[in-house]
């Protein structure tokens, strides 16, 4: 697998890793309703993430702007990242408002929109995972002292304006639960109650001197304990190690339950179920008890999202694809009206239920070592309002 294709974030770090190439597994038989591909628009700086509106009139992409210079390997640039706003058009097309809504961010990643408002930060915030590992300056120079890392989740709302951060770093309520920091804060999500979770793939801590401990899993933060935290106090936090896989990306369902996915050998982990899809409840967090795999075998998966009850896997290292997957379901591969269309590695893709009651999907191609020139893509794909019942 070349390092220019396939991969997500930090997912692969297929430059950093030096991987083999990967055989391809048996792809899953398709989904009975396409969808329609209505536009290709190539304006991104490795666009990781994306996310619509509270509103839905705009949409959010997470630039996450790699280093682009594969002979050094994979690195995110220390304050080059930054996040674009689009409006989204009658059609379903996006057209560009601010190219650059928020800037100096290091590896902006996954994206969710606060439901449920605390005294610091609106309904409608939109929370951002941020400060990936390994990291680079912009000239290039590998940065190998883990305390120039400062993960966080970055809060800003519609307008662009930072409202604050939760850090993830040394210090945090995070290290001293796990006495590990953040080096890959990946994939976030709220439930209808503002709880809120976050996905560390918690790859990259080896490229520090010393290498950094890392903790692989999934966090949850109680509402209450969102304002304190980003105070710099101390809170209830609950978390699900992933030892073996590596959680990538993480959405809460209809149902309130918590699902996950795992990237597995594409980002250089142990990954015993090789692509695996998870649920846990608010039991599990409670326990710190993570449920076996409801679904396995189906390569490397990225981002996560659900359109009604259906959900929607990208994957990245056998099909560059959409997995599609209904309640009680077998996963099922998503095509496309433009069968020749080739994904450029799908990631944190982003979905909303439109007026006339068909889906609006985002998919945002990150390829990895890519050099930042401003034309990598972002896919807007229509799913007809049947979808969500298999075209019944």
């Amino acid at each position: 697998m070349k390092c220019v294709q396939s991969t997500k974030i930090g997912l692969s770090i297929v430059g950093f890793l030096s991987l083999s190439p990967f055989a391809l597994a048996d792809a899953p038989e398709p989904y009975p309703v396409k969808g329609q591909i209505i536009q290709e628009l190539k304006v991104f700086d490795n666009p990781e993430g994306a996310i619509f509106s509270e509103d839905g009139k705009y949409v959010f992409v997470s630039n996450a702007a790699e280093l682009g210079k594969p002979d050094k390997g994979f690195h995110w640039t220390q304050g080059e990242g930054y996040v674009s706003k689009l409006e989204v058009q009658s059609d379903g097309a996006l057209k560009m408002v601010k190219e650059k809504l928020v800037t100096g961010l290091t590896a902006p990643l996954g994206m969710a929109v606060n439901p449920v408002a605390t005294r610091r930060f609106p309904k409608g915030a939109i929370f951002l995972c941020s400060a990936a590992s390994p990291l680079a300056t912009a000239a290039g120079e590998h940065i190998k002292d883990a305390g120039h890392a400062q993960p966080a989740i970055v809060v800003f709302d519609p307008n662009g304006v930072v409202l604050g951060q939760i850090k993830m770093g040394f210090d945090s309520t995070f290290w001293k639960k796990t006495k590990a920091i953040a080096t890959l804060p990946n994939a976030i999500g709220f439930d209808k109650e503002g709880n809120l979770y976050i996905a560390d793939t918690a790859i990259g801590g080896a490229a520090y001197e010393p290498a950094s401990v890392t903790a692989s899993g999934i966090w949850m933060v109680p509402h209450d304990s969102i304002d304190p935290i980003a105070n710099g106090w101390d809170a209830d936090v609950h978390f699900v190690a992933m030892p073996e896989g590596g959680p990538d990306g993480m959405e809460v369902a209809p149902d309130g339950s918590v699902h996950t996915n795992t990237v597995g050998a594409v980002a250089g982990m142990k990954d015993p179920a090789e692509g695996g899809m998870y649920k846990l409840t608010k039991q599990d967090f409670m326990a710190g008890r993570l449920p076996e795999p409801f679904a396995k075998g189906l390569g490397a998966l990225d981002g996560l999202v659900f359109a009604g009850n259906v959900r929607l896997d990208t994957e990245i290292k056998n099909t560059n694809s959409i997995i599609v997957t209904p309640p009680d379901g077998k996963p099922m591969m998503l095509m496309l009206d433009k069968a020749d269309k080739k994904f450029g590695g799908p990631a944190d893709i982003a979905v909303r239920k439109m007026d006339d009651g068909s889906y609006l999907l985002v998919i945002p191609e990150l390829s990895a070592t890519s050099p930042n020139n401003k034309d990598n893509a972002v896919t807007v794909v229509k799913l007809p309002a049947n979808f969500d019942k298999g075209g019944q």
